[in-house]
Protein backbone atom coordinates (compact mmCIF):
# COMPACT_ATOMS: atom_id res chain seq x y z
CA UNK A 1 0.00 0.00 0.00
CA UNK A 2 1.20 3.92 -0.24
CA UNK A 3 1.70 3.85 3.48
CA UNK A 4 5.23 4.67 4.09
CA UNK A 5 7.79 1.51 4.89
CA UNK A 6 8.31 2.28 8.89
CA UNK A 7 11.17 0.30 8.85
CA UNK A 8 13.89 2.39 6.61
CA UNK A 9 11.63 5.33 6.16
CA UNK A 10 11.93 6.65 9.99
CA UNK A 11 15.74 7.78 9.66
CA UNK A 12 14.45 9.48 6.83
CA UNK A 13 12.20 11.63 8.38
CA UNK A 14 14.31 12.20 10.93
CA UNK A 15 16.68 13.65 9.01
CA UNK A 16 14.03 15.87 6.75
CA UNK A 17 13.04 17.25 10.62
CA UNK A 18 16.37 18.13 11.39
CA UNK A 19 16.81 20.07 8.13
CA UNK A 20 13.84 22.10 9.52
CA UNK A 21 9.93 22.58 8.41
CA UNK A 22 7.83 24.79 6.23
CA UNK A 23 4.54 26.16 7.26
CA UNK A 24 2.12 23.83 9.23
CA UNK A 25 0.49 21.47 6.97
CA UNK A 26 -3.35 20.49 6.89
CA UNK A 27 -5.90 18.28 5.70
CA UNK A 28 -6.91 18.56 1.85
CA UNK A 29 -10.30 19.08 0.76
CA UNK A 30 -12.52 16.49 -0.74
CA UNK A 31 -12.41 14.80 -4.64
CA UNK A 32 -13.57 17.94 -6.36
CA UNK A 33 -16.77 16.38 -7.38
CA UNK A 34 -17.59 16.19 -3.58
CA UNK A 35 -16.58 20.05 -3.12
CA UNK A 36 -18.91 22.85 -1.73
CA UNK A 37 -20.42 24.42 -4.29
CA UNK A 38 -18.62 27.08 -6.10
CA UNK A 39 -15.05 25.97 -4.18
CA UNK A 40 -12.52 25.29 -7.09
CA UNK A 41 -8.77 24.80 -7.40
CA UNK A 42 -6.63 26.53 -9.96
CA UNK A 43 -2.87 25.57 -10.27
CA UNK A 44 -0.67 28.83 -10.80
CA UNK A 45 1.08 28.81 -14.65
CA UNK A 46 4.04 28.47 -12.40
CA UNK A 47 3.52 24.98 -12.15
CA UNK A 48 6.51 22.56 -12.73
CA UNK A 49 6.03 20.92 -16.43
CA UNK A 50 4.24 17.70 -16.22
CA UNK A 51 5.51 14.41 -17.03
CA UNK A 52 5.42 13.51 -20.46
CA UNK A 53 3.71 10.20 -22.05
CA UNK A 54 7.56 9.67 -23.61
CA UNK A 55 9.14 10.25 -19.32
CA UNK A 56 6.66 7.79 -18.32
CA UNK A 57 7.89 4.93 -20.39
CA UNK A 58 11.45 5.33 -19.34
CA UNK A 59 10.42 5.32 -15.87
CA UNK A 60 8.40 2.07 -16.99
CA UNK A 61 11.77 0.36 -18.29
CA UNK A 62 13.81 2.26 -14.96
CA UNK A 63 11.68 0.58 -12.55
CA UNK A 64 12.42 -2.27 -11.61
CA UNK A 65 9.26 -5.25 -11.67
CA UNK A 66 9.84 -5.77 -7.99
CA UNK A 67 8.73 -1.96 -7.21
CA UNK A 68 5.13 -1.50 -6.63
CA UNK A 69 5.84 1.96 -7.74
CA UNK A 70 7.97 3.55 -10.64
CA UNK A 71 8.19 7.63 -9.35
CA UNK A 72 8.97 10.29 -11.90
CA UNK A 73 9.75 13.99 -10.84
CA UNK A 74 10.22 16.92 -12.39
CA UNK A 75 11.97 20.19 -10.09
CA UNK A 76 12.34 23.69 -12.17
CA UNK A 77 12.51 27.16 -10.67
CA UNK A 78 15.74 28.12 -8.00
CA UNK A 79 17.51 24.59 -8.59
CA UNK A 80 16.42 22.26 -11.59
CA UNK A 81 16.48 18.26 -12.12
CA UNK A 82 14.26 14.96 -13.07
CA UNK A 83 14.13 11.48 -11.87
CA UNK A 84 12.78 8.21 -12.02
CA UNK A 85 13.06 5.31 -9.57
CA UNK A 86 11.00 2.60 -8.10
CA UNK A 87 9.57 2.95 -4.58
CA UNK A 88 8.35 -0.07 -2.17
CA UNK A 89 8.46 -3.97 -3.03
CA UNK A 90 5.27 -4.84 -5.12
CA UNK A 91 4.80 -8.17 -2.55
CA UNK A 92 0.65 -7.87 -1.21
CA UNK A 93 0.03 -4.95 -3.25
CA UNK A 94 -3.13 -3.78 -4.18
CA UNK A 95 -3.77 -0.83 -6.25
CA UNK A 96 -7.43 -1.00 -6.44
CA UNK A 97 -7.57 -1.66 -2.86
CA UNK A 98 -5.34 1.25 -1.55
CA UNK A 99 -7.24 3.75 -4.49
CA UNK A 100 -10.60 2.57 -3.43
CA UNK A 101 -13.05 5.09 -1.97
CA UNK A 102 -14.32 4.20 1.87
CA UNK A 103 -14.84 6.22 4.87
CA UNK A 104 -11.81 9.55 5.44
CA UNK A 105 -8.71 7.42 6.17
CA UNK A 106 -4.45 8.27 5.87
CA UNK A 107 -3.19 8.36 2.57
CA UNK A 108 0.71 8.53 2.31
CA UNK A 109 2.15 9.16 -1.19
CA UNK A 110 5.42 7.38 -2.81
CA UNK A 111 8.60 9.00 -2.97
CA UNK A 112 12.02 8.97 -4.11
CA UNK A 113 15.34 9.18 -2.43
CA UNK A 114 18.68 10.99 -3.57
CA UNK A 115 17.20 9.93 -7.24
CA UNK A 116 18.74 11.41 -10.33
CA UNK A 117 21.80 13.31 -10.94
CA UNK A 118 20.33 16.12 -8.29
CA UNK A 119 20.10 13.25 -5.70
CA UNK A 120 16.26 14.73 -5.48
CA UNK A 121 14.37 13.31 -2.83
CA UNK A 122 10.59 14.21 -2.63
CA UNK A 123 9.05 12.61 1.23
CA UNK A 124 6.91 12.87 3.68
CA UNK A 125 3.38 14.24 1.69
CA UNK A 126 -0.12 12.82 2.77
CA UNK A 127 -3.54 13.28 2.31
CA UNK A 128 -5.35 13.53 5.54
CA UNK A 129 -8.68 12.71 4.76
CA UNK A 130 -8.60 10.68 1.56
CA UNK A 131 -11.92 9.04 0.61
CA UNK A 132 -11.51 8.16 -3.12
CA UNK A 133 -10.28 8.83 -6.41
CA UNK A 134 -10.04 12.30 -7.12
CA UNK A 135 -8.22 15.69 -6.94
CA UNK A 136 -7.27 17.09 -3.22
CA UNK A 137 -5.79 20.37 -2.73
CA UNK A 138 -3.60 20.29 0.26
CA UNK A 139 -4.40 23.43 2.83
CA UNK A 140 -2.54 25.23 5.52
CA UNK A 141 -4.90 24.80 8.32
CA UNK A 142 -6.61 21.95 9.84
CA UNK A 143 -10.56 21.70 10.43
CA UNK A 144 -13.54 19.92 11.96
CA UNK A 145 -10.97 17.29 14.18
CA UNK A 146 -9.66 15.92 10.84
CA UNK A 147 -5.50 14.73 10.48
CA UNK A 148 -3.58 16.75 8.70
CA UNK A 149 -1.77 16.90 5.12
CA UNK A 150 1.53 17.06 4.89
CA UNK A 151 2.73 19.20 2.17
CA UNK A 152 5.96 17.64 0.25
CA UNK A 153 9.29 18.06 1.70
CA UNK A 154 11.89 18.50 -1.17
CA UNK A 155 15.56 18.05 -1.60
CA UNK A 156 17.45 18.44 -4.32
CA UNK A 157 21.21 19.71 -5.16
CA UNK A 158 21.63 19.88 -1.28
CA UNK A 159 19.44 21.70 -0.69
CA UNK A 160 15.82 21.73 0.95
CA UNK A 161 12.65 22.90 0.11
CA UNK A 162 8.39 22.96 1.62
CA UNK A 163 5.19 24.44 2.49
CA UNK A 164 5.30 28.67 3.08
CA UNK A 165 4.19 31.25 2.06
CA UNK A 166 2.17 31.24 -1.31
CA UNK A 167 2.72 27.46 -1.50
CA UNK A 168 0.17 25.42 -2.71
CA UNK A 169 -0.21 21.75 -3.80
CA UNK A 170 -2.61 19.37 -5.83
CA UNK A 171 -2.57 15.40 -5.18
CA UNK A 172 -4.65 13.54 -7.78
CA UNK A 173 -5.05 9.90 -7.69
CA UNK A 174 -6.91 7.41 -9.95
CA UNK A 175 -8.90 4.58 -9.43
CA UNK A 176 -5.94 2.04 -10.43
CA UNK A 177 -3.72 3.45 -7.64
CA UNK A 178 -1.69 5.91 -10.13
CA UNK A 179 -1.31 9.66 -9.74
CA UNK A 180 0.03 12.90 -9.59
CA UNK A 181 1.47 15.43 -7.43
CA UNK A 182 2.01 19.06 -8.74
CA UNK A 183 3.38 21.62 -5.95
CA UNK A 184 3.82 25.51 -6.35
CA UNK A 185 6.55 27.54 -5.00
CA UNK A 186 7.72 25.60 -2.51
CA UNK A 187 9.79 27.42 -0.21
CA UNK A 188 13.51 27.15 0.76
CA UNK A 189 13.77 25.90 4.29
CA UNK A 190 17.18 25.33 6.32
CA UNK A 191 18.92 22.23 6.04
CA UNK A 192 22.01 20.46 6.88
CA UNK A 193 24.02 22.46 3.59
CA UNK A 194 22.26 25.19 3.92
CA UNK A 195 21.41 27.17 7.58
CA UNK A 196 20.68 30.30 6.12
CA UNK A 197 18.01 29.43 3.36
CA UNK A 198 17.00 32.53 0.70
CA UNK A 199 13.79 34.10 1.26
CA UNK A 200 13.28 34.19 -2.15
CA UNK A 201 13.75 31.03 -3.39
CA UNK A 202 11.04 29.07 -5.16
CA UNK A 203 10.50 25.45 -6.79
CA UNK A 204 7.44 23.66 -8.79
CA UNK A 205 7.24 20.11 -8.49
CA UNK A 206 6.05 18.08 -10.69
CA UNK A 207 5.22 13.89 -9.96
CA UNK A 208 4.08 11.27 -10.68
CA UNK A 209 3.77 7.43 -9.87
CA UNK A 210 2.06 4.19 -11.41
CA UNK A 211 1.05 1.36 -8.90
CA UNK A 212 2.03 -2.34 -10.12
CA UNK A 213 -0.20 -5.47 -8.06
CA UNK A 214 1.97 -8.16 -6.91
CA UNK A 215 2.62 -10.51 -9.84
Amino acid sequence: MLSLRLAWILPLIALLAACGRGATPAPATPPADTAPAGETTTLAATVAAPVTNAEVDTAASACEEFFGFCVTAQVDGAVAGSAVAGWASSVNNDCAALAAAGAPRILELPLLTAAGEQKITVALTRIGAYTGPGSYSLRAQASDGAMPDMFPTIDIGGRAFSNGKGSSAVVTVAADGSGTLDAVSLVEIASVQVANPDPNARVNVSLQWDCRDEK
